[in-house]
Formats: structure tokens, C-alpha cells, sequence
């Protein structure tokens, strides 16, 4: 009863600051004269950029992964872009590649293979698929690579890394797996410390060794191979330097990804591949970091990149959802909504685009978009009593500073579950 009770006056208080953060948006000179229907967006806006970001207000709706499939396939077919980044385990997506580039597997088998539950549904393995199937039918040159810039797992970065000391250095490859015993997937969250330190130790040493034969290893090799083989170490590193890191844990996982995204779009632009494509949630892509107090992943690529990266959000108005309870540890289905002030900017579009820059050449849009407004943010974690507050799945963002073109979807759907 108490419990209740509780819930009613927070419900009752936050919807109150909720609705006096709305009416200070004046939205009455809005118009949707800019919207056009996502499919029929033509994308030169982010054409020649460097690094298009892609991001997704929720990780469990199917409009978000879908709106990721057109933007990704438009950029492909028609600006020449060739590799995708997804905010997903390293090692996984270097499995999903093997699937898209050659035929390795299954859709289904790669989707799962990225590393996370978000990603383990039918509309992420019909973008693998759609990749895959691209790649069948071009030459070499114009085949879309796939990558992750997550290092949240262990398992396929270490299975990758000890297949190449087999074939450079094999009598390191037992002494190697026996240091890195103790980082699994299945133990990563309750781990002893001190064995995750000891392993973060020895990789560390391993980067060292590898380095310092770097030449012996590439002459047995390649150099793509042994880059690709140190940043599987250094994933794994990472990795269980994110487990000790107590309250730092998102500010370090958020430097790090950027310094992947990085690495990324480095290694390709060797191969002759100058821009790539990257989806993650809007909390990563946004450009202003709204969603948190440290300097994300997004701002430090606007830093690094200036106007060469372009940044596409998607926000909902209602959203019925898949997610991981923070209760139970179960995935469930949830239904959030929330008045988002932007809505007037899209009209009756379903699936609507907006260059934002385009848009505020009318002085009503330009003022909300230049306004803090809230939009819609739910990462992989949710509790039922959160979709009587607001302010637990929005966060105060100004559109013009975070993104150049948004994608509103008024009623966002739940993925399907593979």
C-alpha cells in the first residue's frame, strides 16, 4: 500500500514538472513544410561526410532498426559508403562480417553472434541479410564491411585473437589461453576482481609482445590481420578494465567507443573506404551529449570530425517496446508516451526526415529546434513503474545541437524476438 502510494505522488509530481517543461516550448509557428517521407529522403545532406551517425531512441523498437536498413542502404547504393560500425561487441561483429562478406552462416546465426540481446531479432538479421546479399552481387571494391566498436564480451575477441597466434607464433597460444582463462561471457558479471585485473594485466603484456614482433608476425601474415588481431587484445583489455571500473564504467566505455569508431574508420581508409556508417543509440551518436555528465561518445566524435560527421536521431511519441526488466533480468515488452514538441514538425508523416538545418530556415522551427526539448531516450534496462515518469525515458536535448536531420516515428512498434 505504501509502495503504491509513493508511486501516485512521484507519478503526480513529475507529470506536473513534465507538462511545465512542455509549455515553456512555444510550437504554434511550427510547420512541417521540410518532412519528407523517410524513403523518399535523398540523403545528400550527409553524402559526403566522413562519418554518418545513426542513432536510435529506444534499442528494442523495429521503426528504429528499419530507419538504420534505409538510411544504410541509400547511403550504399547511391554515395559510394562501404562499412558499417554498430555499437557492438568487436569480436561478434567480426563473425557477423564473416557472414555478410562471405556467406559464412546465417543472418540469424550473425545477428546473434554481435554480442547483444537488442540485437537478436528479425530486423537486424533482414539488415545482415540485405548486406550479405549486396555483397553477392558486386565486385570486391564494393562490398560493405561490418564492424563493432563495443567491447563489452570476451569470447569471440579471445577465439579470433588465439586463431592468429596459431598461425604466427603457436608455441605463445597455451600460455596465452591460460592467461585469459578467467574472462568469459557467461562469468563477465560476477567475476572475482582480482583474476579480471590479473587477465587485464596480461593482455596488456600480450599488446607489448605482439608489438615488439609485429614485423616477424606480419611477414607471416598480414598487416590488416595483425591490426585486426591486436584490437582483438585490446578489446579484451578493455573489457576487463570496464569490469573494475567501478563508477567510471560509462564515461571510460564511452571514451574507448569513440576511439574505436576511430580506429575504425582509420583501418578503412587504408583500404580506400573514406566513410563509414555508424548506429548505435542516440546517447552515443547525439552530438552535445544530452544524456550524460561526461563527454560521450558523440561529442568526442563532433570533436574529431567537426562537420564531417553528420548525425541522423530518431525520437517516438508513443513507444511499445522490447527490454531487459531491471527487476526480473527478464526481456519484456513495455509502452511508454510522452508529447514530444517536435511532433508538429512532422505533421501526419508515419516516417518522416527533417534536415534540421533545412527546417530552420522558418523562424517557429528554428526556435524549437534551438530549444531544450524532451526526447525520447530508453537504453537496454527498464522497470515498469518507470512509464508513470517521464523523465525516466526522455532527456532534455536541444535537436539543433545533438543532430543535423531527425526521423520521428509517432507510434514505434517492438522488434521481433529471433
Amino acid at each position: 500500500m505504501r509502495r503504491e502510494l509513493v508511486r501516485a505522488l512521484l507519478s503526480i509530481a513529475l507529470l506536473g514538472l513534465a507538462a511545465t517543461g512542455c509549455a515553456g516550448v512555444d510550437t504554434s509557428r511550427v510547420t512541417p513544410d521540410a518532412v519528407v517521407p523517410l524513403g523518399q529522403a535523398p540523403l545528400a545532406d550527409a553524402a559526403g561526410k566522413r562519418v554518418v551517425g545513426i542513432g536510435e531512441a529506444t534499442h528494442g523498437n523495429k521503426e528504429f532498426v528499419q530507419t538504420r536498413t534505409v538510411i544504410i542502404q541509400k547511403l550504399v547504393r547511391e554515395y559510394g559508403f562501404r562499412t558499417v560500425a554498430l555499437e557492438a561487441d568487436f569480436g561478434g561483429a567480426a563473425t557477423a562480417n564473416d557472414y555478410v562478406m562471405k556467406g559464412q552462416g546465417s543472418a540469424e546465426d550473425a545477428a546473434s553472434a554481435l554480442g547483444f540481446d537488442i540485437y537478436r531479432t528479425r530486423e537486424m538479421a533482414d539488415l545482415l541479410k540485405w548486406i550479405h546479399d549486396h555483397n553477392a552481387a558486386v565486385a570486391e571494391a564494393d562490398k560493405v564491411r561490418l564492424y563493432g566498436f563495443d567491447m563489452q564480451r570476451y569470447d569471440r575477441n579471445k577465439e579470433r585473437l588465439l586463431r592468429y597466434l596459431a598461425t604466427v607464433d603457436p608455441a605463445r597460444v597455451r600460455s596465452v589461453q591460460a592467461s585469459l582463462a578467467d574472462l568469459t561471457d557467461a562469468t563477465r558479471s560476477g567475476q572475482d576482481k582480482e583474476k579480471v585485473t590479473a587477465a587485464a594485466t596480461a593482455a596488456g603484456r600480450l599488446i607489448d609482445q605482439m608489438t615488439a614482433n609485429r614485423e616477424k608476425y606480419v611477414n607471416l601474415s598480414s598487416q590488416e590481420s595483425f591490426a585486426l588481431a591486436v584490437h582483438h587484445a585490446e578489446t579484451i583489455q578493455r573489457g576487463a578494465q570496464l569490469q573494475t571500473s567501478g563508477n567510471d564504467y560509462a564515461s571510460k566505455r564511452d571514451a574507448w567507443m569513440a576511439e574505436n569508431v576511430g580506429w575504425i574508420a582509420d583501418a578503412e581508409a587504408v583500404q580506400g573506404r573514406k566513410k563509414i556508417m555508424v548506429g548505435g543509440h542516440n546517447g552515443h551518436i547525439d552530438k552535445s551529449g544530452a544524456a550524460f555528465a561526461f563527454e560521450s561518445m558523440g561529442r568526442r566524435l563532433a570533436k574529431a570530425y567537426g562537420k564531417d560527421y553528420f548525425t541522423i536521431g530518431t525520437e517516438f511519441g508513443t513507444s511499445t517496446f522490447v527490454s531487459k526488466d531491471d527487476g526480473s533480468g527478464e526481456r519484456k515488452q513495455f509502452t511508454v508516451s510522452h508529447t514530444s514538441p517536435l511532433a508538429k514538425l512532422f505533421g501526419d508523416e508515419p516516417l518522416g526526415y527533417v534536415n534540421l538545418a533545412q527546417a530552420s530556415s522558418q523562424p517557429g522551427n528554428r526556435q524549437l529546434l534551438t530549444s531544450e526539448v524532451p526526447m525520447g531516450n530508453i537504453g537496454d534496462g527498464f522497470r515498469s513503474i518507470y512509464s508513470s515518469l517521464s523523465w525516466t525515458y526522455t532527456v532534455k536535448t536541444v535537436p539543433a545541437q545533438a543532430y543535423d536531420a531527425l526521423v520521428y516515428v509517432p507510434r514505434a512498434s517492438p522488434v521481433t524476438p529471433l
